[in-house]
C-alpha cells in the first residue's frame, strides 16, 4: 500500500468517526440518553481512535501517522494501540459495571490486562495532544497509590498492589468518571456549538464589532483585542485558541502601527484568559460549578459578573494608560467599519449566543439542551447569506472539526480521572486538606495563598477544565472546611486555574501570543500579569466579601462593585505609572496604599481607601490644571 493511499484512507477513517462522534454525541445528550457505561466507554473509544490516528507518535513527524509518518514503526505503534484502545473500551462496555462492583477483589486476570490496555492507552494519548506534563501528573500519583507505604508521615498509606489500583482506574471512580463525564457532556456540546458558530462567520463580527466600538481611540489595536477575545474566549473555551484566532488578526496590526511586541502578545493573551471567567460560558466552569455545588448555573454565572467586569475593567485602563505614556493613538475612523453598518450587516450572526443566554437564563433550560439549540440556530442563520450557507458537506466538515477540537480536552479529562482516582484510593484529598490547614495554622489568608499556588501550579500546561476539575476534588473542601461558602471556594480556585495560562514559568496563552508577535515568553506572560494584576487579588476579595459574587443585598452590591472599581484603578495606577499625567514614585505608593485599604474588605477601610482616591484625584486634577497636563483617560 503506498504512503498516499494510505494517508487517503486514514484520512476517510478520521471523517467518519468524526462525523458519528459528533452525531451521536448530539443523539444521545439531546434524545436518546444511554446508560453511563455504554456512553462513556463508546465516548473514549472514539476519541482514542482519534487521537492515535491524526497524531503521530513523533511530534516531528508532520504527516498523517497511518501515512508516511515515521515510516514503519510509526504506522505499527499507532495500529497496536488501536487494536488495545478497541479492546479495552469494548471490554469496558460490557464489564465495567461488574468490575466496579467487585472492588478490586474478585477480578479476574482479563480485567486487570484490560484495565491496564486503556489506562496505558490513555496516558499516552494524553502525551500526544496535551505534551508530558499531564501524563507524569499521572504516572506519580499511580506510584504513590502503589509506593504509599515507603513514604513517611502524613502522607504515607498503607500501599495498594496493582491489582487494586488498575481496577480502581478502570471505572467511575477513574477513567470513567466525573472528568470524562463532562468532557462528555457539557464541553462537547459546547465545542460543537462552537464550531458551526465560527462557521456563521460570528467570528469576523465579532472583531469587526470590538474594532468599531474601540478601534479609535487610544491604544485602539489593543482595546479592539480585549472585547475580541473576550468574546471569542467566553465561547471557544480555551485560552490558547483564543490567542491563535483573533492574535492572527490583531497582533500584525499593532506591530504595523509599531507596538510593543511583548505589549501586544501580552493584551491578547491576557484578555484571552478572561474569556474563561466571563460568562456565559466561562469555559465549560460555570456548567462544572454547578454541578459540584448542586446549584443553578443562573446563580454561577450572576456570581462571576463582578469578578470579570474587575478584570477587563482593569486591562481597559492598563492599555489606556500604556497607550496615552507612549503616544499609541487609535486607528483612523476611515478604516474601521461603522457601529450601525456592522449591527446592520452582522445581526443575524449574534442570535445564536443571543439564544443560548436566553434560554439558559430565562427559560431555564439545561446547559446541553440550551446549546443544542443555539447550534441548530447556527445552521439556520448560515442560511440567510448565500456565502455561508451550509451544505451537507459542509455541515459534516463542521462535526469533523468539532471532534478534532474535542479529542485533546476530552484525553485530558480521561486522564485527569487517573488522578482523581488515586487521590480517592489513597484519601490524598483529606491528607493535603489536613497539611494545608496544618500549614496556615487553622488561618484562613494562608490557606487561601497555598490553595492559590497549588490551582495555579495544577494549571499549567492544562486545560482550564482539567486544571479545575483537579483543584475542585483536592483544594475545594479544605477551603470549605475552613468555613469559606462553598460558592466563594470553587470560584476561587477556578479563578487561578484560568489565571495559570499567563503566570510563568509555564503560561501557555502567553506562549502563544509570544510566538505570533515574535517576543519573548516570559516578558509576555510578565506583561500580561501586570496588564490584568487585579486579578491575582479579586478572588481574595470575594472570599472575604461575598457581595462580589452578587450574594447579599443590593446595597451591598453596589457599594463592593464601586469599592471593586476603584481598587481597579488605584492598582493600575501603582503599577502603569499613570492616571490623568505620569505619576511620580510618592504619588504611585500612595495609590498603593489606597488599593491595600480598599483590599481589606472592611467598610471603616473602604471609606479610607476612597477618601485617599478622592484626594489624590484631586490634586492630580489641580495639577494638571495648573501645568496643562495630558489629556484624560477614555
Amino acid at each position: 500500500m503506498t504512503g498516499e493511499l494510505a494517508k487517503k484512507i486514514s484520512n476517510k477513517v478520521i471523517a467518519v468517526i468524526g462525523v458519528f462522534f459528533s452525531l451521536y454525541t448530539i443523539i444521545v445528550l439531546n434524545f436518546y440518553p444511554r446508560p453511563a457505561m455504554a456512553f462513556r466507554s463508546t465516548h473514549l473509544l472514539m476519541i482514542l481512535l482519534l487521537v492515535f490516528l491524526i497524531n503521530p507518535v513523533f511530534k516531528k513527524a508532520k504527516t498523517e501517522p497511518l501515512s508516511k509518518g515515521k515510516s514503519v514503526i510509526n504506522n505499527c505503534i499507532n495500529l497496536l494501540l488501536i487494536a488495545a484502545s478497541i479492546a479495552s473500551m469494548v471490554y469496558s462496555y460490557f464489564n465495567l459495571e461488574a468490575i466496579y462492583y467487585k472492588s478490586g477483589i474478585f477480578t479476574s486476570t482479563m480485567d486487570i490486562i484490560m484495565g491496564f490496555l486503556a489506562i496505558f492507552c490513555v496516558l499516552e494519548a494524553t502525551r500526544r495532544t496535551n505534551g508530558l506534563a499531564l501524563p507524569i501528573i499521572g504516572l506519580v500519583f499511580i506510584l504513590y497509590a502503589f509506593f504509599g507505604q515507603n513514604i513517611p508521615g502524613m502522607l504515607g498509606h498503607q500501599g495498594y498492589d496493582i491489582k487494586r489500583i488498575i481496577t480502581t482506574l478502570y471505572t467511575y471512580d477513574g477513567l470513567f468518571g466525573t472528568a470524562l463525564d463532562t468532557a462528555a457532556t457539557f464541553v462537547v456540546m459546547f465545542i460543537i456549538f462552537a464550531a458551526f458558530l465560527e462557521k456563521t462567520g460570528a467570528g469576523a463580527a465579532f472583531f469587526d464589532l470590538s474594532s468599531a466600538v474601540a478601534g479609535s481611540t487610544r491604544g485602539g489595536p489593543a482595546k479592539v483585542a480585549v472585547i475580541a477575545c473576550a468574546l471569542f474566549g467566553t465561547i471557544s473555551g480555551s485560552a490558547v485558541a483564543a490567542v491563535a484566532a483573533c492574535g492572527a488578526i490583531i497582533i500584525p496590526l499593532m506591530l504595523k502601527m509599531r507596538y510593543d511586541r511583548t505589549l501586544a502578545a501580552a493584551s491578547v493573551s491576557a484578555a484571552s484568559i478572561g474569556g474563561q471567567i466571563m460568562p456565559p460560558v466561562m469555559a465549560a466552569g460555570a456548567f462544572l460549578m454547578a454541578e459540584y455545588l448542586g446549584m443553578k448555573y443562573f446563580q454561577i454565572a450572576l456570581a462571576a459578573v463582578i469578578p470579570a467586569l474587575m478584570y477587563f475593567f482593569t486591562i481597559w485602563i492598563s492599555i489606556d494608560a500604556i497607550a496615552a505614556k507612549n503616544g499609541l493613538n487609535g486607528l483612523n475612523k476611515d478604516e474601521l467599519p461603522q457601529l450601525k453598518e456592522v449591527l446592520k450587516k452582522d445581526w443575524l450572526l449574534f442570535i445564536p449566543l443571543v439564544l443560548l443566554i436566553v434560554l439558559l437564563v430565562l427559560v431555564g433550560y439545561s446547559a446541553i439542551k440550551s446549546a443544542f439549540f443555539a447550534m441548530i440556530a447556527c445552521i439556520v442563520v448560515c442560511m440567510f447569506k448565500k456565502e455561508t450557507r451550509m451544505s451537507v458537506k459542509s455541515i459534516f466538515e463542521t462535526l469533523i472539526s468539532s471532534a478534532r477540537g474535542a479529542a485533546s480536552t476530552a484525553i485530558a479529562c480521561a486522564c485527569a480521572g487517573v488522578v482523581i482516582g488515586c487521590i480517592g484510593l489513597t484519601g490524598l484529598g483529606l491528607k493535603l486538606s489536613s497539611v494545608i490547614i496544618s500549614f496556615s495554622n487553622g488561618n484562613v489568608l494562608p490557606a487561601l495563598i497555598l490553595s492559590m499556588l497549588t490551582a495555579i501550579l495544577f494549571g499549567m500546561g492544562l486545560p482550564t477544565t482539567v486544571s479545575y476539575i483537579l483543584c475542585a476534588n483536592v483544594l475545594a473542601p479544605v477551603l470549605t472546611t475552613m468555613g469559606i461558602a462553598p460558592l466563594a471556594a470553587h470560584m476561587f480556585i477556578f479563578y487561578f486555574a484560568c489565571l495559570s495560562g499567563i503566570t510563568p514559568p509555564v503560561a501557555l496563552a502567553a506562549y502563544t501570543g509570544a510566538g505570533i508577535a515574535g517576543s519573548k515568553a516570559i516578558p509576555t506572560a510578565a506583561k500580561g500579569c501586570g496588564l490584568a494584576i487585579v486579578s491575582f487579588f479579586v478572588p481574595y476579595m470575594f472570599v472575604y466579601n461575598n457581595a462580589f459574587l452578587m450574594q447579599g443585598g443590593v446595597l451591598e452590591i453596589l457599594w463592593a462593585l464601586v469599592c471593586g472599581i476603584i481598587m481597579c484603578y488605584a492598582m493600575t495606577a501603582t503599577v502603569q505609572g499613570y492616571m490623568f499625567r505620569k505619576l511620580n514614585l510618592p504619588i504611585r505608593a500612595a495609590f498603593l496604599v489606597c488599593a491595600v485599604f480598599m483590599f481589606l474588605q472592611n467598610k471603616i477601610y473602604d471609606v479610607i481607601g476612597i477618601a485617599i482616591f478622592a484626594v489624590l484625584i484631586g490634586f492630580i486634577i489641580f495639577e494638571r490644571k495648573k501645568n496643562k497636563g495630558t489629556p484624560a483617560v477614555e
